[in-house]
């Protein structure tokens, strides 16, 4: 974990009166543990959910059935839905305008072993913010499946400091 970055992301959404909702896959709650162990962090994150299996990411997040079944959970596709799901979702939940909150994800292969056409380490995070299309990161990480797992949660971070940079 890069604990600065996630100081500095927390206190730039902050600052722009944003907030900040989380959709994870293979990371299993480690983007969501990075922003959290910052103290503050409540001030900035509304919350996540980790969507393993593809019946929640269809029935917690929204994302359709169809895109599931012609893409596949490993997908940038899937990571664009799960963004944009975990942002509306958790917008209408907290009773926040969907133009404060920000969503992030991440779905991938952490390995070791492929799944279907997909190598260990093939990974695919997305930043979905108001007012912009969709950010979207596409990796092929080597290493155990923590060490993966761990660039994966650093990814969606730097893609997410990146938008917020421009």
């Amino acid at each position: 974990m890069n604990s600065d970055l996630h100081q500095q992301i927390l206190a730039e959404l902050e600052k722009r009166n944003l907030k900040l909702a989380i959709a994870e896959s293979l990371t299993g709650g480690l983007v969501a543990s990075n922003f959290i162990s910052i103290a503050g962090a409540s001030k900035v994150v509304l919350g996540s959910v980790t969507a393993y299996q593809d019946s929640l990411k269809r029935e917690l997040l929204g994302v359709p059935q169809n895109l599931l079944d012609a893409r596949g959970a490993v997908s940038a596709d899937v990571a664009i839905a799960m963004a944009g799901g975990v942002r509306e979702r958790f917008a209408h939940a907290a009773e926040i305008s969907l133009d404060r909150v920000i969503g992030i994800s991440t779905t991938g292969v952490a390995g070791p072993n492929s799944e279907g056409n997909h190598a260990a380490g093939t990974v695919f995070v997305a930043v979905q913010a108001p007012g912009v299309e969709p950010m979207l990161g596409s990796f092929g990480f080597t290493g155990s499946r923590t060490s993966v797992r761990e660039a994966a949660a650093l990814a969606v971070a730097e893609q997410l400091w990146d938008y917020l940079s421009l």
